[in-house]
């Protein structure tokens, strides 16, 4: 039963993302049976062996294939505004559901980085496997979610993995990577960092942040963070527009219309540079005498932001 049961949501996801964007889709990785029945899968929207740009949406805590993330709307979000960015390149978006995420807020899991470095070796190969079959030379951008842009940097700072840009959004903190140098990326390569003043989870991590449970040995806040001003990241806005809840925003950074979906187009579909043309980058957090400032929470922030 759990084949057939991840088999239909793997359909359903095929069916989501082709019916609301302009491209065909395609199954990339399929393990049913994996991570106790839980599954692990990976949805192409376009086709990556001949697109021109190629992002990979990794998402965090309480994701699976069984609990269906593939027919959600991250990768289909990414895609269109990617589309809109540059029409004149193809992109494709690979939804990776490819390791074991936290199962929730609540999971102990959700506090250690075990599962980010097993899911940063899983998606190490996945992502390398892009360049052996792309036909000419994409550029690729990896975007990692909350516990997912743990597993992001992992992958990159312990597991080899080899791409253009880096994208991490919500980060609870980048475990193996202490800097952006740890990222190994190109020459012209970059990590880019969406931290809205108002996530929570962004808050949590940095030497300075780092909360212990007592009694369990776990650590709330997975390492360094991103958005700190001696990382070596490139911060974008990624405020969150109108009425503001913790949880809700830290699920906002791939909606339509938001400041950081739109400036995350313009990193998947090649052209980062443009963010500060556009006005889109950020000052970093800097820590004074252990109190944390946040320089992007005296902004007032703005919405309706869409590539034409």
């Amino acid at each position: 039963m759990t084949r057939y049961y991840n088999a239909l949501k793997v359909r359903d996801g095929l069916d989501h993302n082709a019916e609301n964007t302009d491209a065909p889709t395609y199954l990339y990785v399929y393990e049913p049976e994996a991570f106790n029945g839980q599954g692990r899968a990976a949805i192409s929207i376009g086709d990556p062996d001949s697109a021109d740009n190629t992002a990979v949406v990794v998402p965090g805590t309480s994701h699976s294939v069984s609990e269906g993330w593939l027919s959600s709307d991250d990768a289909v979000n990414v895609y269109n505004e990617t589309q809109r960015a540059d029409p004149n390149k193809s992109n494709a978006v690979v939804a990776w559901m490819g390791y074991n995420a936290p199962d929730s807020l609540f999971d102990p899991q959700v506090g250690q980085v075990g599962n980010a470095r097993e899911g940063g070796a899983l998606l190490s190969s996945d992502v390398n496997a892009l360049s052996v079959t792309n036909h000419g030379d994409s550029h690729v951008t990896v975007i990692g979610h909350s516990y997912g842009s743990t597993t992001v940097a992992d992958a990159a700072a312990g597991y080899g993995m080899r791409v253009d840009d880096v994208v991490l959004i919500g980060s609870p903190g980048t475990d193996l990577a202490k800097s952006a140098a740890d990222f190994h990326l190109p020459d012209n390569g970059h990590v880019y960092v969406g931290a809205a003043s108002t996530d929570p989870i962004t808050h949590l991590g940095g030497d300075n942040n780092q909360v212990h449970v007592p009694g369990t040995g776990v650590t709330i806040g997975l390492g360094t963070d991103p958005a700190d001003d001696d990382f070596g990241s490139t911060r974008f806005k990624a405020e969150v527009e109108g009425w503001t809840w913790p949880w809700k925003d830290h699920s906002g950074y791939l909606v339509p219309g938001s400041e950081s979906l739109f400036s995350i187009s313009d990193i998947a579909s090649g052209h980062g540079d443009a963010l500060e043309h556009d006005g889109m980058t950020a000052d970093h957090r800097t820590q004074v005498l252990g109190v944390e400032i946040d320089p992007e929470s005296w902004r007032i922030p703005t919405g309706g932001h869409h590539h034409q």
